[in-house]
Formats: C-alpha cells, structure tokens, sequence
C-alpha cells in the first residue's frame, strides 16, 4: 500500500482543526470530514484502484482514533469506491466498463427530466450561486488546477441537482457519479477536454435561466457524451475489482 498523504488528504483542515480541539468544519461530522477527504484523495488518484490501505494507518494519517475513520470507510465501501478485504483491510476498485454503460443509462433516465424540470421552475436567485461555480470550474479547468477543478464540479452537480427538492434521487444521481469519477476526472484531463467540459457547465445554466428546456436536454446529454468517451478511454487503463 502507498500511505496516504499530501494535499489531497489534508485538504480538508481535518487534522488542524482536531489538533487545536475546533469543531468539525462546514458543520460536518469527523466522519464526514475523513469520507470527504478520502473521497477526493480517490477522485485525483492519491488512492488509486487497486491501491490497499487498511485502517489504523488511515487514522494515524489523520490523527484521529481508528473509529470515524472505519465508519467513513464504510460509507464508502456503500458508495462502491472501496471494498473490504477480509483480513486485508480495503481496496479502492474501479468500476467496470459494463457498469458504467449500464450507469450511463440510468443517468440518462434520470438526469435528463431532472434538469428539464428544474429548468421550468428555476429563479435567477437560485441558479446565481451555481453559476459562481460554474466560473470556479472554468477558471481551474483553464489554470490546469485539477484538485479544485473536481472540488467544484462535484459540489455544482449537488447543489444544481439538489434544486429538484427530492434527496432520494439526488443522492442516487450523485451516487452514479461518484463511482464514475474515480476514472472520469483523470480521463477527461488526459484526453485534453477539460475546458470544453468545463464550459458546459454554464451553457446548461444559461439554457435554464432562458427557460429552453431543448436546450437544456441537449446540454445534458453532450455533457454526458463526454464523460462517456472519457470513461471508455479510462476503462482499459486501470485495474478492475
């Protein structure tokens, strides 16, 4: 196993803040703090698939007990980024190119009357601070800043998904792309389409704002076209559960 380390896993203020005995930030549990640091350290290849790592050294690299640090890796073991290895601690998988196919399609399902109906009811006041997120994407895309590239596509795609009122799908949404992500990101940087990534992100807001719920479906599915063609690039590129 590689230890974990770097800024990836510290980006969170987790240990600092424990150290100096403040609270959790962004009112999130200890938990939730190492799942969302583990989480990215996945998604930018700190931990890559088929990397092992086991527990009591993940909660010696956060300077925590070895509980919040089991619990978060649970919730990722249910999120299908890692599994258990009896005996052997976790592993992070990446997912096959059958499911991702399989993933795709229920995405399209399931995205694609999401944000038609968000489009139809949408405020400028809601979509505002999307939008800032959407110009944090594009500015990183275009700085070649990978790290908080994918620390503000993740939080556009919840907030902007979110807009539906209905946690269920939401997190069921998030969820497909969570699993993808773990060889979408790198695939998409690799193959030199960030930016182009990154600018429909604010095409399908200004779709939205004008109310042109075509517009909107188009966007959507170019957007996931794209990923598409990167996850089938990435596929054959890193090792399978």
């Amino acid at each position: 196993m590689t230890r974990p380390g770097g800024s990836v896993l510290d980006r969170d203020r987790l240990i600092v803040d424990r150290q100096k005995g403040g609270p959790p930030v962004k009112g999130e549990s200890l938990r939730e703090q190492i799942v969302s640091s583990l989480r990215w350290a996945i998604f930018m290849g700190e931990l890559p698939p088929g990397d092992h790592f086991s527990v009591p050294i993940l909660a010696e690299q956060f300077g925590v007990s070895p509980t919040p640090v089991r619990e978060a890796v649970l919730d990722l073991v249910q999120q299908g980024l890692v599994v258990a290895l009896p005996n052997r601690g976790f592993k992070v998988v990446a997912p096959s190119m059958e499911y991702l196919r399989q993933a795709m399609q229920v995405r399209r399902l399931l995205e694609i009357p999401t944000m038609r109906a968000i489009a139809a009811t949408v405020s400028p006041g809601e979509i505002e601070p999307i939008r800032r997120l959407a110009d944090a994407i594009l500015r990183f895309a275009q700085e070649g800043d990978l790290k908080h590239f994918v620390e503000a596509d993740y939080e556009f795609h919840w907030q902007l998904t979110g807009l539906c009122g209905n946690r269920i799908l939401t997190e069921v949404i998030e969820d497909l792309r969570s699993r993808a992500r773990v060889v979408a990101i790198p695939a998409i940087a690799r193959l030199g389409v960030i930016t182009e990534t990154a600018k429909e992100h604010q095409d399908l807001l200004t779709a939205m704002i004008e109310r042109d719920l075509d517009a909107v479906e188009r966007v959507t599915l170019a957007h996931m076209d794209r990923t598409f063609e990167g996850l089938k690039a990435a596929a054959l590129s890193v090792p399978q559960s």
